[in-house]
């Protein structure tokens, strides 16, 4: 299946259920995080996904305009002022992995996590149930 197209998207986890969501303010270097809905989904749980050149794509927080980016480490996604780089691969049935640009890092839920809130984090090579996403048009 091809990427999606630009646009605003609700992005979902398939292993956990949870929804990356800002917290509306997404403090520069602060973590990404995950989290299950108790209600409708809202303004900060929604994403914009814009194609670059070629095959790359740049995700940011329709909510605040910060940007998922990667910790200097490569282990979290965190909010960053600048863009960064990612793959959006097919992972099947529209559902995808998330890959950062010039590394085999995916994006994978925290989900061993027992918080209300999970961190999105980076993980070589992985594209197991906790590295596949759903874009859900917003």
């Amino acid at each position: 299946m091809s990427p999606p197209f630009d646009g605003s998207y609700y992005i979902k986890n398939i292993a956990s259920g949870y929804f990356i969501t800002s917290d509306g303010k997404d403090s520069f270097s602060t973590p990404v995080s995950t989290i299950k809905p108790t209600s409708d989904l809202n303004d900060k749980m929604s994403f914009n996904l814009r194609k670059g050149d070629g095959e790359w794509y740049f995700i940011s927080a329709n909510y605040s305009g910060a940007n998922v980016r990667a910790s200097s480490n490569g282990s979290t996604a965190i909010w960053r002022p600048n863009e960064v780089a990612f793959k959006i691969l097919d992972a099947g049935e529209a559902l995808y992995n998330i890959r950062l640009d010039g590394a085999n890092l995916f994006w994978y839920d925290d989900i061993a996590s027992m918080q209300p809130l999970h961190m999105v984090l980076l993980n070589k090579g992985s594209t197991a149930d906790s590295a596949k996403w759903m874009f859900l048009d917003v």
